[in-house]
């Protein structure tokens, strides 16, 4: 079978998985190609029911006809002993020439650090020498140089230094791994995939395959890159992704997808019922079902009379049967529990068209005496016969259930004796290799229920089970189980565990224990903390899926670690504004309302806001859908101050002083001490008066300039009594701001809470 390297190509990556494709190029030997090829190095957690095949490029007519999961075992390359030796050689003596250099720079800063002015003592009766200050400068400015330049070369040699012996100890970490490991201890467990592709007239040149699986253990969540200058006036927004996968592979260089949709969510088309007025009748029958044709029996008339013709192969000699200790009786083979039953005491029931879990023996007159309770496992371990599980044509009778009855009866001295009717033998064992992976095994073989009794029952009438109607889950049995052959039936759902206890047995690798390693390390990723004010895209999509696609092919180690990839830049619009509310807090926030002016919805998420060079802060952007507008806040400016005055006063009024005027008076002083104009929007509140409440009037007196009230942003809760200023101030610019309202109540009353409401 012809072995074809592939590269991954693409991946998109959904809220609970990943969807990869390979891309495989098959050339033709002698203008033909290969009927059957296999890739290998797929991740060992791929989902096999997510196998799919396609032609991209290639002659007419080529398609791919068939494709099945297998297992791949590498193993990595011996390493060549010599070489790593003189590796770590070169090593060792890079790291003493380092060292002997640095050792010598040391030297020579010592010697510098000595050189400076002497001044001799001078002699009975002479005066001192004059020093030349120059001189004295001059040499010191040497010495400073010198030094510098000895200091700058050390440093780089010590950095020399520590990577020689990091590359010292890498070689010898090496050399001892070499020389003392096992090929069979190193050897790492792949998935494979063999295609089988229809014949072809006539191939020139390359063809590219397409291999597409799903695999779990990758999550994403969004965030966002704002960037703007330090007046506030424009920007841009990109959307960013942090990709966390533990596949068992290595994007390396792919074109990455990022997906809100489910990937194991089923698509299925909704049926919808038909409304029917008048007498009631029964439901019809679903679509997708089809009578088997008549005749299916005689099309294996030739291959009943070919088997017929040929003798059964002869029984293997007998054993005796020596019964095994009670604790020794119960083992493990691939991880499935398997009751050990004595050779020759006891016939496992044989199924036609399986494998004989125990040959066939010639009954003995003499058998060893066995205690009752040692055989009791074994007893409990023989199932009873059923009818198999497919379903046939209406009228047609059930295939006949197979010969699995077993008497037993007591003997002597607690023995028991195997009844003399045994199973028929239906085929010769064969061996059963590691592609073999739609073989099914006798569930009697593995301490559990025979395969007949987990299969579901034939279905009534024309309206089968769902299940039947799954097409990608059926199998055809094969041609010589009779009665059942020739129609198709679910598969097994404990099939794949007993083919990876097979392949297990074969290769001598334990793979179960494989796999649930490769499944509980792509589980752990759910169990990764996101980053601060990420949102999961199902969270904040959960009734909307999109797709973004990344501009640049990316690579995303499968180290279980998050890293932060560039998706697109998002057309928005940027709009700044000051807002402030002073009657809750002086200070002036800045905002941005960011309009979402892409095709799809902006998810919710954490965005990194930078002004000018600088980082400013991250923030939390809420989910934005198309055409949508939402405000972002960007903290606190210091150089806009906003001071507010309340004056209240209470007096008599109406015509016979029979009513309460309470008259609140609000003054505001804004100041812009920024280098350039801005636009500042403050806000206040006017007591609102319940319906219920008729004796109370709120009467707005004069307010210079005039406010109005705000209009709320989509998501955002009105406010009822709240009205807004809008100013424009000026570099250096101070504005005031006044208010007055009058409130109205009966001379008998009071408002609860005080009569002020400033």
């Amino acid at each position: 079978m012809l072995v074809v390297p592939s590269v991954l190509d693409a991946v998109t990556v959904h809220a609970d998985g990943a969807l990869c494709t390979r891309v495989a190029t098959v050339s033709a030997a002698d203008g033909r190609l290969p009927t059957q090829l296999r890739i290998n190095g797929l991740p060992l957690g791929l989902n096999t029911g997510s196998l799919r095949a396609s032609v991209l490029q290639g002659p007419s007519g080529l398609a791919v006809r068939d494709i099945r999961p297998s297992f791949d075992i590498q193993l990595p390359p011996e390493p060549d002993v010599p070489a790593e030796y003189r590796a770590l050689e070169e090593a060792q003596d890079s790291l003493m020439r380092l060292s002997a250099e640095l050792q010598r720079i040391q030297q020579n800063i010592e010697a510098t650090q000595r050189l400076g002015p002497s001044y001799p003592k001078p002699k009975l009766g002479e005066e001192p020498r004059q020093a030349s200050p120059s001189t004295l400068l001059t040499l010191a400015s040497f010495v400073d140089e010198e030094l510098a330049a000895l200091y700058s070369r050390k440093l780089d040699l010590e950095r020399q230094q520590r990577d020689a012996i990091a590359e010292v100890e890498l070689r010898r970490r090496r050399l001892n791994e070499g020389s003392s490991s096992i090929r069979g201890q190193r050897a790492v467990l792949y998935r494979a995939a063999i295609i089988t592709l229809s014949e072809a007239d006539s191939a020139a040149g390359e063809t590219r395959l397409a291999l597409e699986y799903a695999v779990r253990g990758a999550r994403w969540v969004p965030g966002y890159e704002l960037r703007m200058p330090r007046s506030l006036d424009g920007g841009t927004l990109r959307m960013r992704a942090s990709v966390l996968q533990r596949t068992g592979e290595d994007w390396t260089n792919v074109k990455l997808a990022l997906s809100t949709a489910e990937l194991h969510r089923r698509a299925d088309v909704p049926e919808l019922k038909a409304l029917r007025i008048g007498r009631r009748q029964p439901p019809p029958a679903r679509s997708g079902w089809r009578e088997p044709p008549p005749g299916l029996d005689e099309l294996f008339s030739g291959y009943d009379a070919a088997a017929r013709a040929s003798p059964p192969p002869p029984p293997p000699p007998p054993s005796p049967s020596i019964p095994a200790p009670r604790e020794q009786r119960r083992s493990i083979t691939g991880g499935v529990p398997r009751l050990e039953m004595p050779t020759g005491s006891i016939a496992a029931p044989a199924k036609p068209g399986y494998r004989e879990a125990v040959p066939e023996m010639a009954p003995q007159s003499e058998e060893p005496e066995m205690d009752e309770d040692a055989m009791a496992p074994s007893m409990q371990a023989i199932p009873a016969p059923k009818s198999s599980g497919g379903f046939f044509a209406p009228g047609a009778p059930p295939p006949p259930a197979p010969t699995a009855a077993m008497p037993m009866r007591s003997r002597g001295g607690g023995g028991l004796e195997r009844a003399k009717k045994a199973a028929p033998r239906n085929r010769p064992s064969k061996d059963l290799g590691m592609d073999e992976s739609e073989e099914l095994l006798d569930g009697a073989a593995f301490g559990g229920a025979a395969p007949s009794e987990l299969e579901p029952s034939a279905p009534a009438g024309l309206e089968p089970a769902g299940n039947l109607l799954d097409y990608d889950r059926l199998e055809l049995l094969p041609a010589h189980q009779p009665g059942s052959r020739g129609k198709l039936q679910p598969r097994p759902v404990y099939s794949s565990l007993e083919l990876v206890a097979l392949t297990a047995v074969h290769v001598q690798v334990d793979i179960v224990t494989l796999l649930a390693v490769s499944q509980q390390s792509m589980d752990a990723v759910h169990h990764v903390s996101p980053p601060t004010w990420a949102v999961p895209p199902r969270q904040s999509t959960p009734y909307f899926d999109y797709r973004y696609d990344v501009e640049t092919r990316m690579d995303v180690p499968s180290d279980g670690a998050w890293h932060t990839v560039s998706v697109f830049s998002a057309p928005v619009g940027l709009t700044a504004e000051y807002l402030c509310v002073p009657s809750m807090e002086s200070q002036v926030f800045r905002t941005v309302k960011v309009e979402n002016r892409t095709p799809h919805a902006l998810l919710a998420g954490p965005v990194d806001v930078t002004l000018g060079d600088e980082f400013l802060m991250t923030s939390p952007l809420p989910t934005l859908a198309p055409g949508a507008t939402q405000r972002l806040g960007l903290g606190v400016e210091e150089s806009i101050k906003v001071s507010r005055n309340t004056r209240f006063d209470e007096a008599s009024g109406g015509v016979f002083g029979g009513a309460t005027v309470l008259t609140h008076r609000v003054s505001l002083e804004v100041a812009n001490r920024l280098g350039r104009p801005v636009t500042v929007e403050i806000r206040e509140r006017v007591p609102v008066v319940p319906v219920s409440e008729k004796d109370i009037k709120v009467e707005e007196a004069e307010v210079k300039p005039a406010w109005r009230a705000p209009t709320p942003l989509p998501g955002d809760s009105p406010v009822e009594g709240e009205r807004a200023w809008r100013v424009t101030l000026q570099a250096g610019e101070k504005q005031a701001l006044d208010a007055t309202w009058l409130v109205k109540i009966p001379s008998s009353k009071m408002l609860q809470g005080g009569n002020r409401r400033t």
